[in-house]
Order: structure tokens, then C-alpha cells, then sequence
């Protein structure tokens, strides 16, 4: 996806272009300026900034009413420890122009699931709205904001957290607009939530479930860095499928439960083409990569992705086992 700098006219009305861009085309890249580059992706027209702690949440949504809705319903979710409020919601346009978003930024969330950028394309909801908490914020106030929502989530809900099983439905229930946008995962919540649970108390059951959860986690930094010794290049699932394959994962997200079932892992050969067991397992292009430690198998929702990738032409394997015993099988 390009953007350059131009000193053309707008295609579209004839107005100085902001860029030329070939998002629209698959060859030409065309001079547009802003509102008509929003126009043409008639996905996010307006924006929100919900102030937090020491930086900014950035909503967006089709309309302002729309990001206004959203906006209100975030900050509703905030803790007042950390300041929330809605400080401006205005076309998206307007935002751009006066300084509320950068350009690149306001580039970015016009695209909404279509973005090049983790912290828009990450937040963006089924519905195309959009929270995010990342461009805006610094690690210190997002460690800050997940602190204070875990502490909500624990303190606030009728349900008492006593296994790992109840924390998602805890958190649902208590940030259901963060929820939707993702935001909880993107900050911690649901792992601050139950390392909190974990203090005050909960079942053995949950314990172990706990330390298996870590040995999978454990597992997958293996394999990271299993690749990196071979010089293969590996990359989360998900991102890898949204950056370099954007119409497959549209097509993916509207048929799945959006992309909750990708692999863990894109992995890239060198073109050595050598197939096996163990060590001398290489892909020949592209592969994604499901890694699961011991028996465990795919849920239902991997099995759903699984097979869409594999129709569009993508070499999937799990790796399953441990690090000293494992193995590569072809889905």
C-alpha cells in the first residue's frame, strides 16, 4: 500500500491532493485530497479523544453521533482514578485539520480494519468502530489504565472470580465496549484481572490450569526461537495475515468469529524445500504454524480458520509435543 507526496489535483473535485495512493486501485495510484479519500473508503468519518491518565484514547466510527455513542460508552467504563472523560468528537476531516489526530493517523483510522497500523486494524469492531488505546498512550498510563480496570472488573462484578474460566465473562461484563474494540485484550486486562484473582484466592484447579497455560507460552517461545536459528522468519498469525494478505483476512473475518482461530504463527522458508519430522522440518513459501504443547487439539473456531486458509492456498501445520519431542503434521 503506497502514499507519496504530490503536488496534484484531487481526482475526485480537484482540490490540492493530500497524497497519491493506489488503496483504491490495484496499479494507478491517485491524487486525493483528505475528505475525498474519506469518502471513497466511507468507513470512519468521524473521531473521538477520550482523555485517560497522561495520554488519549482515539475512537472512530461512520458518523459523529456514532463516535460520540462510542466515546461516552468508553469513558463510562473507566475507573475515575484514571481521569476519563470525552474531550472532542468531530468529523474526521475537522479532526485531522485541527491537530486532534496526525496525518498519518487520521490516514490510518479512515481505513478502520484496512489500516497498515496494529493499533487501528487491532481495535477496530465487527460493526467498523474503533477504539484505540495505543497511538496516543505511553507504556506508564496503559500499565496505569489495566491496573485500575482489573481492579474494577474484581471489585465491581457480581460473579466472584474463582477460576481462569471466569475472568472473560467477568471482564464482558463489566467493559463490554472495550471488550468489543479488543482493548482489554490489547491492554492486559484479562491477565491483570486474574493475577489479582490469583492473590485473593482461588481453586486448584485454576492453578493448574494456570501452569499449563505458561508451559504452552513457554512452548511457543521455543519455536520462536527454534526458527530463528534456522534463519526462518516468523510472525504472529494474525498480523502477518492482515498486513500481507488484507483481502484474504476480510474475506476470513466475515466468514469466522474476526480471526479469533488464526495460527499462532506465519513462518517463511528459504526456498529449501525439506519436509519431515523434527529438525528438518522447512516450508517451502509460506506456512502458518499452530503451536500446541502435549495432546491438546484445535478448537473448533482454529478448525473453521484452518480449513478458509487452506482454500485460499495456504500450507498449514501444528506443531505438537514439547521442546525436546516434537513434531510437524500437515493439515
Amino acid at each position: 500500500m503506497a502514499f507519496h507526496e504530490t503536488d496534484g489535483r484531487c481526482a475526485d473535485c480537484g482540490a490540492d491532493a493530500f497524497a497519491a495512493t493506489d488503496v483504491f486501485a490495484s496499479r494507478d495510484e491517485t491524487p486525493l485530497c483528505f475528505p475525498c479519500y474519506v469518502d471513497r473508503l466511507d468507513r470512519v468519518r468521524a473521531s473521538g479523544v477520550v482523555n485517560v491518565a497522561d495520554g488519549e484514547f482515539v475512537v472512530g466510527a461512520s458518523s459523529v453521533e456514532k463516535a460520540r455513542e462510542i466515546a461516552h460508552a468508553v469513558s463510562d467504563e473507566l475507573p475515575p482514578s484514571v481521569d476519563g472523560s470525552v474531550r472532542s468528537v468531530t468529523p474526521l476531516v475537522e479532526a485531522r485539520s485541527r491537530g486532534h489526530l496526525t496525518d498519518y493517523h487520521a490516514r490510518e483510522l479512515a481505513r478502520g480494519a484496512r489500516s497498515e497500523t496494529r493499533h487501528v486494524y487491532a481495535g477496530t469492531s465487527k460493526r467498523g468502530t474503533v477504539v484505540d488505546v495505543e497511538t496516543s498512550t505511553g507504556e506508564d498510563t496503559r500499565v496505569e489504565v489495566r491496573d485500575s480496570l482489573a481492579r474494577r472488573v474484581l471489585d465491581e462484578n457480581r460473579v466472584e472470580v474463582r477460576k481462569r474460566a471466569d475472568v472473560s465473562g467477568a471482564i464482558a461484563d463489566t467493559l463490554p465496549t472495550l471488550v468489543e474494540h479488543r482493548a482489554a485484550r490489547t491492554l492486559g486486562v484479562e491477565h491483570a484481572v486474574w493475577g489479582r484473582a490469583k492473590e485473593r484466592g482461588v481453586s486448584r484447579g485454576s492453578e493448574r490450569a494456570e501452569r499449563n497455560q505458561k508451559a504452552g507460552r513457554d512452548f511457543e517461545e521455543y519455536f520462536v526461537d527454534w526458527c530463528e536459528d534456522r534463519n526462518l522468519e516468523v510472525t504472529r498469525g494474525k498480523t502477518a495475515l492482515v498486513r500481507r494478505y488484507p483481502d484474504v483476512a476480510d474475506d476470513i473475518a466475515r466468514k469466522t468469529d474476526g480471526l479469533a482461530g488464526v495460527p499462532d504463527f506465519v513462518v517463511r522458508g528459504d526456498g529449501q524445500r525439506v519436509f519431515g519430522d523434527g529438525d528438518v522440518w522447512r516450508p517451502d513459501d509460506e506456512a502458518f504454524v499452530e503451536v500446541k504443547r502435549g495432546g491438546s487439539s484445535l478448537t473448533r473456531e482454529q478448525q473453521d480458520v484452518v480449513a478458509h486458509l487452506k482454500s485460499h492456498g495456504f500450507d498449514v501445520f501444528v506443531l505438537r509435543g514439547e521442546p525436546n519431542s516434537h513434531r510437524f503434521e500437515r493439515r
